[in-house]
């Protein structure tokens, strides 16, 4: 067990310099701010994890502020950044006060419900403070005035938002079982492992038409994959996001519904949990972040601290998926399920398994054979998909 002088010998070998961070101020490192049609989000990245205070402020110059403790503005940060006329914010100062408190106060053009989160970034390393302001934001429709331009409407160079993204996101798909593991088999002789292929490949389509994502299947065939080589394939692929694709089996045929999981390391949400994930984990992952060459200790907090900002990131995006999956029928649980399934335990990749349905039950068996019904649930995936990615500070 390691005492209080080993840990912190320990942390001082972090990249990222723990101990040395307790003494000196945190910097904000970067801001960004976008606004779409119904919200103007602005997003205060930190060099490391950080505490706020947040208040709003009315009257003839409304205003929101933070308050941080121990921090200060980096010089990478603009000053006077301009922001998008069509949203709330006019403009961002900036203020440390003596006892080391940083104070950002965005300058508004109205009052407008407010909504304020703190995200980790994926490694554990850095904290966001995402701040949305919600309302009607419609983009100012353009002047009369003709253009004195010469070139043709259709010609003229587009402005970049500031909300672009330097690559597109990757989603990886992948359909349960395979091959010699057919998976959950109904009373019609359904084949679990057939009827998740087909929808995820209605999935991978359906992705693929989005020009923000890029999709990937681990398996686009009846082939058979161990559970640790699909979530190779995810890492391979540099995957934002992991979606098992399943149709759920039960003890008692007139179970129904469909569920979302996420990982968990202490034990099962619930005992049909746990007796899924004990069916479905027939090998289990061994794998994570590169750290070998690490003091194993050193080790030990580094996957702690990956492990929960991705288990975080998981929820969120099985959040997204049971709001969705609501839309199109019944759900056996309305909540995120916590389960030990092997292929959810990549460390460095938000992940869940969704079970379309169960193949067990003879009217959701006859369900999950038709294409419309696939279809359906294709849709309902992109759509939690996309409200997860638009909940995310580096995605939305």
């Amino acid at each position: 067990m390691l005492n209080r002088r080993r840990f912190l010998s320990l942390l001082a070998l972090l990249p990222w310099g723990f101990p040395t961070a307790v003494l000196a101020a945190r910097q904000l490192v970067t801001l960004r701010h976008s606004v779409t049609e119904e919200r103007n989000r602005v997003v205060f990245e930190f060099d490391g994890r950080v505490e706020y205070r947040e208040s709003t402020i009315g009257g003839n110059a409304p205003r929101f502020y933070l308050d941080i403790k121990r921090a200060k503005v980096s010089k990478s940060v603009p000053k006077s950044p301009r922001f998008d006329r069509s949203g709330v914010v006019k403009g961002l100062r900036s203020h440390v006060h003596k006892n080391g408190t940083l104070r950002l106060v965005l300058d508004l053009r109205r009052l407008t419900p407010v909504q304020v989160r703190k995200w980790p970034t994926p490694d554990g390393k850095r904290d966001r403070i995402v701040v949305d302001f919600l309302g009607s934001f419609v983009t100012p429709k353009p002047s009369k005035k003709p253009s004195t331009s010469s070139k043709r409407p259709s010609e003229r160079t587009p402005t970049p938002s500031v909300s672009s993204r330097s690559r597109r996101l990757v989603v990886a798909i992948d359909p349960g079982h395979g091959g010699k593991d057919p998976g959950a088999v109904g009373k019609g002789r359904t084949r679990e492992k057939d009827v998740v292929l087909s929808i995820s490949k209605k999935l991978y389509k359906l992705l693929k038409a989005d020009p923000r994502i890029t999709p990937y299947l681990t398996r686009d065939r009846d082939v058979f994959l161990r559970l640790h080589r699909r979530t190779r394939i995810a890492r391979g692929k540099k995957a934002d996001l992991f979606v098992s694709v399943h149709a759920d089996a039960a003890r008692r045929r007139s179970a129904r519904g469909a569920s979302v999981y996420a990982v968990s390391t202490k034990g099962s949400s619930s005992s049909h949990a746990r007796w899924l994930a004990d069916r479905e984990n027939a090998a289990d992952l061994k794998g994570g972040i590169e750290i070998s060459g690490r003091d194993p200790d050193v080790q030990d907090v580094l996957l702690s601290m990956s492990r929960n900002a991705v288990q975080e990131y998981s929820l969120h995006a099985g959040e997204s998926m049971v709001s969705s999956l609501k839309r199109v029928g019944k759900m056996h649980s309305q909540r995120v399920e916590r389960a030990g399934f092997a292929v959810l335990k990549s460390p460095d990749i938000p992940s869940i398994l969704v079970e379309t349905g169960f193949i067990s039950n003879v009217h959701e068996e006859k369900l999950l054979r038709t294409k419309k019904h696939q279809r359906r649930v294709a849709l309902a995936l992109r759509s939690g998909i996309r409200n997860y990615f638009n909940k995310v500070p580096e995605y939305g």
